[in-house]
């Protein structure tokens, strides 16, 4: 096995996680190569991991790694006492941490120790057990641009910070290029938050659903994260989820079937020079008050919704309308501290699918009131308006784009009122 440098060292959060002192460890193996692999590791050094992606490496079986094990921030209060940090850090459903992790420790850590990473996402693997499971999942939901591999053990995808909401976001967005090893065990603590072998299988379903490249594997008879630190058992999934690394990349295998009804899969934002002109609308008095109010397409109700609103109403187009007539119509998925919350514009296809662009993508809602996909936006500026004819288009602060639609949704010729249910 190669032999190892270890450096400990400390960051404080400047921007993101501001004040919280995160200390680490990173092994850096002293064999001759021209970049390293990057591994890291939530709740300090996980020996097993480490190892066991040593032996693989010299078997050529994966990359050397520079290894990062990193512990949970510590905030300093005015008194000196210490306050641990690992919930703030680890199980929130919130991207400061991966943030802090991309744009901070990783930079700060290869300029001050002089370490040569490679840029590739599929040499990026993050890696926890229980709330660092899910932290680790997390960071590379918001950053599958920067990780592509990922082991969770036991996540605590738990009513701690909105951890629950989601293994049923995963089945409702776009299946980001992941390679996902999960485990869990029989005997999982059942608590205030949530059952964690419950939303361990919750999880395992909706990235099945979802079409994600995953292995999933639970242990009857043991316990929380009961093998997160075997070193027979890293071997093993490190050697899956390493698998043809440096001949195959990583990427989506499939969308769900729902994502499927809506956009080809493969299908990408495409730069483009023009916004459709859209159509003016005669709203009524009665409901011109709400930031964004649309017709379906066959003129029979109004959708409304408010920006800073995370519900869309419906309003049947009578002449009795009124305020006091609003249905719910649907109730917008949100994710902390991203703003704003509601409907920043909204449209609807020739199936009478409703299209509401909101910061954390594009909802699209069905006649029956569900949201059965969220579309990703093309780039990380602010959304300001969509529109769909011969495709759905999307204007950021940034630039035009535009992205081909399955063939349904925008026949207009052949436009009907599909009423849904459940399970259409």
């Amino acid at each position: 096995m190669a032999e190892i440098k270890t450096i400990a060292g400390e960051l404080v959060g400047n921007k993101y996680k501001p004040g919280f002192q995160f200390n680490f460890t990173i092994a850096v193996p002293m064999v001759d190569v021209q970049e390293f692999a990057l591994f890291l590791e939530h709740d300090r050094q996980n020996d097993a991991n480490l190892n066991s992606m040593l032996t693989l490496a010299d078997e050529g079986k994966a990359p050397y790694c520079i290894y990062i094990g990193i512990n949970p921030g510590k905030l300093t209060m005015p008194d000196g006492t210490v306050r641990g940090m690992r919930m703030n850090s680890y199980d929130l459903f919130d991207r400061e941490y991966a943030d802090f992790v991309v744009f901070e420790l990783i930079p700060y850590i290869t300029k001050t120790y002089g370490l040569n990473i490679s840029p590739s996402p599929d040499m990026h693997m993050v890696s926890g057990g229980s709330s660092g499971g899910i932290s680790s999942f997390v960071m590379a939901w918001f950053h599958p641009e920067y990780f592509h591999r990922v082991y969770m053990c036991s996540p605590s995808f738990l009513a701690m910070g909105r951890g629950n909401e989601l293994p049923y976001l995963i089945r409702k967005y776009e299946t980001k290029p992941l390679r996902i090893y999960h485990e869990s065990s029989e005997n999982e603590p059942n608590d205030y938050f949530g059952w964690s072998r419950g939303i361990d299988e919750e999880t395992d379903k909706g990235l099945v659903f979802a079409g994600y490249d995953y292995r999933f594997e639970q242990f009857k008879g043991e316990g929380h994260s009961s093998r997160y630190r075997n070193e027979a058992n890293a071997y093993k999934r490190n050697e899956w989820i390493w698998k043809d690394y440096a001949t195959k990349a990583i990427a989506a295998q499939a969308n769900s079937p729902r994502v499927s009804k809506v956009i080809p899969f493969g299908s990408r934002w495409e730069p483009c020079d023009a916004f459709p002109t859209k159509a003016s609308f005669d709203i009524p008095d009665a409901i011109r008050t709400y930031d964004h109010v649309v017709p379906s397409f066959d003129n029979l109700t109004w959708y409304a919704a408010d920006q800073n609103d995370d519900i869309v109403y419906l309003y049947v187009a009578d002449e009795g309308i009124s305020p006091e007539k609003r249905i719910l119509h649907a109730t917008l998925h949100t994710i902390p501290r991203i703003y704003p919350k509601g409907a920043i514009a909204m449209a609807t296809d020739a199936v009478d699918r409703l299209y509401v662009l909101t910061a954390i993508g594009i909802q699209c809602v069905r006649t029956f009131g569900l949201i059965d996909v969220i579309l990703d936006l093309p780039d990380d500026s602010a959304p300001v308006d969509i529109a769909v004819t011969d495709a759905l288009y999307v204007k950021t602060e940034r630039s035009i784009y535009r992205r081909p639609l399955c063939p349904d949704c925008i026949d207009f010729e052949q436009a009907t009122r599909k009423y849904t249910s459940y399970y259409d």
